[in-house]
């Protein structure tokens, strides 16, 4: 920064900085306490072996878009449910299991809605643990 002594006429065209840095730090500390604050998402974890033994085999849940346009249908351990009987029949089946661990396999073509309700689902039907997977859509 230069200070001038002598008499000069006319604007000075220095910048102040001062008005700049006061509006960065405002807009530090709005990011650190809105950091912690954001929303996490559904908290789940990606199945990494194939080869699970059948004594221990997870629940499947499959998620598929149907036919028609906005359509999505539901199978529990490959039989054909509808939406209302998703809970009770994840009940039943987890009541008797050791294994609380449910797949939870999804068409890439669905939006994230129909997904997170069934994963809502079998969280409140008992589930341990939530695997996601996702699938071309071809059966």
């Amino acid at each position: 920064m230069a200070f001038s002594t002598g008499s000069t006429s006319g604007p000075s065209s220095e910048i102040n900085i001062t008005p700049l840095i006061d509006v960065l730090l405002v807009l530090l500390i709005i990011f650190m306490v809105l950091v912690p604050m954001m929303p996490k998402g559904l908290e789940s974890a990606v199945p990494q072996d194939k080869s699970i033994s059948s004594a221990a085999q997870p629940t499947l849940v499959e998620v598929r878009a149907g036919a028609a346009s906005g359509e999505t249908l539901y199978r529990v351990n490959r039989s054909d449910i509808s939406r209302e009987e998703i809970r009770p029949r994840l009940q039943a089946i987890l009541a008797a299991r050791l294994e609380r661990t449910v797949i939870l396999e999804a068409d890439q073509s669905l939006t994230y809605g129909p997904v997170a309700w069934v994963a809502g689902e079998a969280t409140r039907a008992g589930a341990s643990a939530i695997m996601l997977a996702k699938t071309d859509g071809r059966q």
